[in-house]
């Protein structure tokens, strides 16, 4: 039985007003004329039925309180007290969250300025600064050659043109015909060059050709600045300071974060899962002001549920729902719950670290299945857990602790490159 809050995304202490406003959100995204799902539409539809009335989200409440609430048993009163027991032995398979996983500390939040590399507007001043040089010489050579005919008024227009070669990518392609002025000045340097060996015998004075040597030399290292700083320049407009200082989520819970109709939808059980775990990560988020999370990031064709980038530390998150007991990996990475073998979706999670790994070699890159029990705050679920195993069990319980525990090494650093490449190269690799 879904839960309607968790189908409207709303907290149980959202007003009126906030509950409506959801599921008007909603009800346009799932509608079946606007190509949504008509399972999660008729969800939506319930829920709002439910929840809209005040009677009935009062009945709700109150079914809700009682499903979650452990049993009540009446104590039966004897007239001879029986002889005691010996206390059981503790099964390994049912205990909870107490001496080995409860005793970990959780990590304190971290506090302070993040640092963002590469660092915004790197390459600008020395290309601003070649390329002033460059033109000053453009216009000490026009005027050391003079405009005596028309040899030398075409000499001097490609001189000009030579600067629109050098000049950043990003200004140049604004320029009407930018193409032809490139290729002049190309061809206009080809034939400074020529002119500086002695069977050219074009008759240059040696003023001329130390001129013509610096504005050579000036036009290589100008294009060479101006294009480096092309480059950060597309970066610094794609993760600008809002995006690195302030803004740590990306994509929808459920939803893909490219939509180009290769990744299929999920299920309704599955968006309400995401959306579980999405509740588990903000904590995490939250505690790690340089941290981003990604939900829906895919690598080509390959899709995870959510990915949270710490410095160089990436963590691959999916999830599942399960009754109590003791989940682990056996030695073949396949899921077990009490030592049987349970379906998940652990197969899809180690392809997806295999692929990241490789995409981004210098990161560290980990998987983690969280497990959730069938009702919120349910105990009893445990899991083995492993430093140095590519994927790593961890109950709902305390998944934000464990999570947060292995990127906050990485402290307050942001990798724009590698921000970028998940959010805008990898979903077309």
């Amino acid at each position: 039985m879904s839960d309607h809050y968790e189908v409207l995304n709303v907290e149980r202490t959202a007003t009126t007003a906030e509950i409506k406003s959801a599921y008007r959100r909603l009800v346009r995204q799932v509608h079946p004329d606007q190509g949504g799902n008509a399972a999660l539409f008729r969800m939506v539809q319930e829920a709002w039925t439910t929840l809209g009335d005040p009677a009935k989200r009062a009945a709700y409440d109150r079914t809700l309180d009682a499903r979650n609430s452990p049993p009540t048993y009446e104590e039966p009163t004897y007239t001879r007290q029986p002889d005691p027991e010996p206390e059981p032995e503790p099964d390994p398979f049912t205990w909870t969250q107490t001496s080995a996983q409860a005793s970990q500390p959780v990590p304190e939040p971290l506090s302070g300025g993040i640092e963002v590399v590469p660092a915004f507007g790197r390459w600008r001043l020395p290309a601003l600064l070649s390329l002033a040089v460059l033109t000053v010489l453009d216009i000490a050579i026009i005027a050391i050659g003079g405009l005596n005919g028309v040899s030398d008024i075409v000499f001097a227009v490609g001189t000009v043109a030579m600067i629109v070669v050098a000049m950043p990518p990003h200004w140049s392609k604004r320029i009407p015909l930018h193409r032809v002025f490139k290729a002049f000045g190309i061809v206009t340097a080809l034939l400074y060059f020529l002119v500086l060996f002695p069977f050219s015998k074009s008759g240059a004075t040696a003023l001329q050709r130390v001129v013509i040597i610096a504005l050579l030399v000036g036009l290589m290292l100008t294009r060479f600045l101006t294009g480096r700083w092309s480059k950060v320049h597309k970066l610094d407009r794609t993760i600008d300071p809002t995006a690195a200082y302030d803004f740590n989520l990306w994509g929808r819970p459920g939803e893909p974060l490219v939509d180009d109709g290769r990744t299929a939808w999920l299920a309704p059980a599955d968006v309400l899962r995401h959306r579980r775990t999405a509740r588990v990560l903000d904590p995490v988020v939250n505690a790690l002001p340089a941290s981003k999370l990604v939900h829906g990031a895919r690598i080509g064709d390959m899709a995870v549920s959510h990915l949270l980038l710490n410095g160089h530390r990436v963590a691959l998150i999916s999830s599942v729902v399960g009754p109590p007991g003791h989940y682990a990996l056996d030695v073949y990475g396949a899921l077990q719950l009490n030592g049987v073998p349970l379906d998940s979706p652990v197969s899809g999670l180690d392809a997806a670290v295999a692929a990241w790994r490789q995409r981004l070699a210098p990161v560290e890159v980990r998987g983690f299945l969280v497990v959730h029990p069938a009702v919120d705050g349910q105990g009893g679920i445990t899991a083995a857990l492993g430093s140095e195993a590519a994927i790593t069990c961890l109950p709902a319980q305390t998944a934000a602790s464990q999570l947060q525990a292995w990127l906050q090494p990485e402290g307050l650093l942001l990798d724009r490159l590698t921000l970028y490449d998940i959010l805008h190269r990898a979903p077309y690799a």
